[in-house]
C-alpha cells in the first residue's frame, strides 16, 4: 500500500515538473530544480525519486519533440545526470551496508573476543584463588609443623592437633586415637563434638573387628560420601552417620593412630578438602611419632621395667613435691612402706621367675588399691611405697591393712604349684612423724621393721 502512494507521488511529481516546463517555457530554472529534487528524493524517498525519473525522462523527451524539433543539447546530461543521482545513493547504501555489516562482523568477531577474555579472565581469577587458597593451607600447614617442633609431650601434640583440626578444616565431629604403649589396642586421646564420657571407655583392639580398628589395618585414608551404600557400616546404621572419613597416621607401614570424623549430611568432604587432610595428617603422623616415642622413653625412664610401677628415683622426687604441697596447705601427708615377707625364700623354693611373677602381681594389688591421687613405686628390691596426698595416720593404716589382706588371700602358681605370700607394712605420717621427705622414709622404714620384727604379715605405725 506505501510503495502504491509512493509510485502515486513519483508519478504526479513528474507531471507537475511537466506540466511547468511546458507553460513556463523556461528550461534552464527547470535544469537545476530537478537535480537537487532528485538528490533529495533518491536519499529519503527511493521509490518516488524511481517512478518520478520514469515518468518525468521520456516526458521530457516528448515535450521538447512536440515544443521544438529536435532535443536540447543541455537534456542529455541533465538526464544522464538525474539518473546517475538516483543510482549515487544506492551504491552508497550498498557501500554502507557492506561496511556496516563487516562492522557488524567486526563487532561480533570482538564481542566474542571479550566473552572469550571473559572466561578466560574468570578462569584465571578462580585459579587464582585456588593458588591463594592452596598458598594459605601450606602456610597454616608450616605453622603447624612449626607449632609442633615446639613440643615433644605427646598430650600437648594431640592438642595442638585438635587446635589445628577445628581451625583449618571444621569437621563437625572427630576423634584421635593412638596406639597404647603395648601395641594391643588405640587409646582415643582427643575428642571434638562427641560424647567424650562413652569414647573414653571405648577400647578399639588393633585385632578385634570393630570398624575403626578394620580400617586401621587397611592402611589407607577413607572417604564415604554416603555410608548406606558401604556393608562396613552394618552394624552402625541405626547411629545418625550419613558421611564418614578415616585417616590412620602410618609410619614405615605401621599404624600409629588415626583421625576419625562423620557427619550427619551427605557429601560434607569434596576430594580437594580430602588431599588437603592426607598431606596434613602426614605430617602430623611424623611430629606426633616423635612424641610418642620421647613419651615413651620417659616413661621407661621413670617406670620399673618388671613391675611397672614408678622407679625409686622418680619417688623420691614426688615424695619432695608433695612434702612441699602438704606443708603449703596444711594437710597431712602419709607414706606406706611394703615388703614382701620371706621373699629371698620364696625365691630359692621356687626360682626367681616365680619371683618376679609375684612381684608383678603384688604391684598390680597394691595399684589396684590405690586411690588417684595416690603415686604408688618400687623402692628396691621386694619394696614397694605408696604416697597417700591429703590422708590421715588412722585412713592410711585403713588402707595399708586392705592391702595386706588382699595380697594375703590372692593366689600364686609357681609353676605347677600354688602359693601365697605374705606383707609387711610400715606407716608415717608428715607433719606428726617427720619434717621432711627423708625423715618420713625413715620413721615409714622404722614401723615396717618394726612390724617384720614382730612377727610379719602386719601393719605398723610410727610411732610404734
Amino acid at each position: 500500500m506505501n510503495n502504491s502512494f509512493s509510485e502515486v507521488k513519483g508519478t504526479l511529481l513528474a507531471l507537475l515538473f511537466l506540466c511547468l516546463e511546458w507553460f513556463s517555457h523556461n528550461g534552464v530554472f527547470f535544469m537545476f530544480v530537478p537535480l537537487f529534487l532528485v538528490t533529495y528524493l533518491s536519499f529519503n524517498y527511493r521509490v518516488i525519486a524511481f517512478w518520478f525519473l520514469n515518468f518525468y525522462t521520456p516526458g521530457m523527451i516528448l515535450l521538447h519533440f512536440i515544443m521544438t524539433p529536435g532535443v536540447p543539447a543541455w537534456m542529455w546530461p541533465e538526464l544522464i545526470i538525474l539518473w546517475f543521482l538516483f543510482w549515487v545513493p544506492i551504491f552508497l547504501s550498498t557501500r554502507q551496508e557492506k561496511i556496516k555489516s563487516g562492522f557488524d562482523l567486526l563487532n561480533e568477531a570482538k564481542k566474542k573476543e571479550f566473552e572469550d577474555f571473559k572466561i578466560v579472565g574468570e578462569s584465571l581469577r578462580k585459579e587464582n584463588n585456588r593458588i591463594d587458597k592452596q598458598l594459605k593451607e601450606i602456610g597454616r600447614l608450616y605453622d603447624v609443623i612449626k607449632d609442633l617442633g615446639s613440643t615433644l609431650n605427646a598430650q600437648e601434640m594431640l592438642d595442638l592437633i585438635k587446635e589445628f583440626t577445628d581451625r583449618m578444616f571444621d569437621l563437625p565431629h572427630f576423634v584421635i586415637a593412638v596406639l597404647s604403649p603395648d601395641n594391643k589396642k588405640y587409646d582415643v586421646r582427643v575428642t571434638s563434638g562427641c560424647d567424650e564420657a562413652f569414647l573414653n571407655k571405648t577400647e578399639i583392639a588393633i585385632d578385634s573387628n570393630q570398624l575403626m580398628a578394620v580400617l586401621a589395618r587397611e592402611k589407607k585414608p577413607v572417604l564415604i560420601s554416603q555410608v548406606e551404600a558401604d556393608s562396613r557400616f552394618d552394624k552402625i546404621r541405626h547411629l545418625p552417620i550419613e558421611s564418614f572419613l578415616f585417616i590412620p597416621f602410618v609410619i614405615q607401614d605401621r599404624v600409629i593412630g588415626f583421625l576419625c570424623s562423620y557427619s550427619s549430611k551427605k557429601g560434607f568432604l569434596d576430594q580437594e578438602k580430602f588431599s588437603n587432610y592426607k598431606v596434613f595428617y602426614n605430617q602430623m603422623a611424623i611430629g606426633l611419632q616423635k612424641s610418642l616415642l620421647y613419651e615413651k622413653v620417659q616413661k621407661l625412664s621413670i617406670t620399673d621395667g618388671l613391675t611397672k610401677l614408678y622407679s625409686h628415683r622418680y619417688f623420691k622426687q614426688r615424695l619432695e613435691e608433695e612434702v612441699v604441697l602438704a606443708g603449703r596447705y596444711s594437710s597431712p601427708l602419709s607414706l606406706l612402706i611394703l615388703d614382701i615377707d620371706h621373699f629371698k625364700r620364696y625365691n630359692d623354693n621356687y626360682g626367681h621367675v616365680a619371683g618376679d611373677h609375684v612381684l608383678t602381681q603384688v604391684a598390680s594389688i597394691l595399684k589396684g588399691q590405690a586411690e588417684g591421687t595416690h603415686l604408688v613405686a618400687r623402692y628396691g628390691g621386694e619394696e614397694m611405697v605408696l604416697i597417700a596426698p591429703e590422708t590421715t595416720k588412722a585412713k592410711a593404716v585403713e588402707l595399708a591393712e586392705r592391702i595386706r589382706v588382699k595380697i594375703a588371700e590372692f593366689v600364686f602358681e609357681a609353676g605347677h604349684e600354688t602359693t601365697s605370700v605374705t606383707v609387711s607394712i610400715g606407716v608415717a605420717t608428715f607433719p606428726e612423724d617427720a619434717a621432711n621427705g627423708t625423715e618420713l622414709i625413715s620413721k615409714a622404714d622404722q614401723a615396717l621393721y618394726a612390724g617384720k620384727g614382730g612377727g610379719r604379715n602386719k601393719v605398723v605405725s610410727y610411732p610404734f
